[in-house]
């Protein structure tokens, strides 16, 4: 019998995301890490590209965001929810950025769970416009990051889950010191 993503237990919204882009089974390193990583625990997964590292991370991210879905499921008081991030992905490249975030958007569509990508190169003001109306998720650049926690515009103080993705890449590029930061601001 082949297991799809709703068996690995992911919120049922989540896995209609998923099936509306024809995503129904996951691939290796989604099915071994999503029971750990959705229990709370702590994950390190290694795996090439396009074996599905993203979900595999990002559902268990996703899950951990209350937003007014959840509310309205019973899932949550209303009295859970914030308009400051509750979950933070640091990556080491903008097109990494886009990626990840465009992932974390189509899995949490049916919740409408509100991403934002973060990264130099582009302006500021529309990503501390979208700060300031409110998000759940934050993928970001480390200096982009800090710049903008430096200034106050991004609130790190309620995240309840991060990511380091390509880790590995973001030591060889020379980001241990920002990144160490950006975790001192959790």
């Amino acid at each position: 019998m082949t297991t799809t993503f709703r068996d690995l237990g992911i919120l049922p919204e989540t896995a209609e995301a998923l099936e509306a882009v024809g995503i129904i089974t996951p691939f290796p390193i989604q099915e071994m890490t999503l029971p750990v990583a959705l229990s709370g625990t702590d994950v390190i997964g290694q795996a090439k590209t396009g074996t599905g590292k993203t979900l595999g991370f990002g559902l268990p991210l996703l899950e951990r965001v209350t937003v007014p879905a959840d509310v309205e499921a019973g899932r949550a008081k209303p009295e859970d929810l914030t308009d400051t991030p509750q979950a933070l992905v640091v990556v080491p490249t903008r097109e990494l950025c886009t990626q990840v975030t465009n992932d974390l958007l189509t899995a949490g569509k049916v919740r409408n769970v509100r991403v934002l990508a973060i990264y130099g190169g582009r302006a500021y003001e529309p990503q501390v416009e979208a700060l300031k109306k409110g998000v759940d998720v934050v993928v970001g650049t480390p200096g982009r990051l800090l710049d903008l926690a430096g200034q106050k515009k991004l609130n790190l103080g309620h995240i309840k889950a991060l990511v380091l993705d390509e880790a590995d890449e973001m030591l060889d590029l020379g980001f241990l010191p920002d990144v160490e930061k950006i975790i001192n601001m959790l």
